[in-house]
């Protein structure tokens, strides 16, 4: 069982509030059965590049009900993009045959926005996409998409 979680990470954070992320991932799974003499290989490889960008000191304005409240924080847009590649190989020994039985490659999008609305209280809108793709046949390629906003009450500071 061989893990690189990840093999290779590099996160940049410039002064002008521009953030990027470069990430490796590498794992590798090896099973031998010597009932049937072959090998079990379960391979996956994964690359994200991600970027990021604050907006300091953004106003926002909420009305409810007959009041107004102005509030002013920053804004952190983040968006990071990867791509995976699974592979499930059967290596039959005797044979010196190597057949694949499963695996996919899945790209997914996740975007991010925060928005601090008090010492409390943080608002984050997100949208995620994910798509898959089997390399067998025995599969049929399917996407997911989520999207929507959470409220984060902390309790304690």
């Amino acid at each position: 069982n061989e893990q690189f979680s990840p093999l290779i990470n590099v996160d940049f954070n410039f002064r002008n509030s521009f953030t990027t992320r470069l990430e490796l991932k590498k794992t590798r799974t090896l099973a031998l059965s010597l009932s049937n003499n072959q090998i079990t290989e379960v391979k996956s490889d994964e690359f994200t590049l991600g970027l990021g960008y604050r907006f300091d000191e953004v106003q926002l304005i909420i009305r409810l009900g007959g009041s107004e409240r102005e509030l002013k924080s920053d804004l952190n847009l983040r968006a990071d993009l990867s791509i995976r590649d699974n592979k499930t190989i059967i290596r039959k020994l005797i044979e010196d045959v190597d057949q694949p039985t499963a695996g996919q490659r899945i790209v997914s999008i996740k975007t991010t926005a925060d928005y601090v609305l008090s010492d409390r209280f943080n608002l984050r809108l997100f949208f995620d996409r994910m798509v898959n793709n089997p390399f067998v046949a025995s599969s049929y390629p399917t996407a997911n998409t989520n999207f929507g906003f959470s409220i984060r009450f902390t309790l304690t500071q």
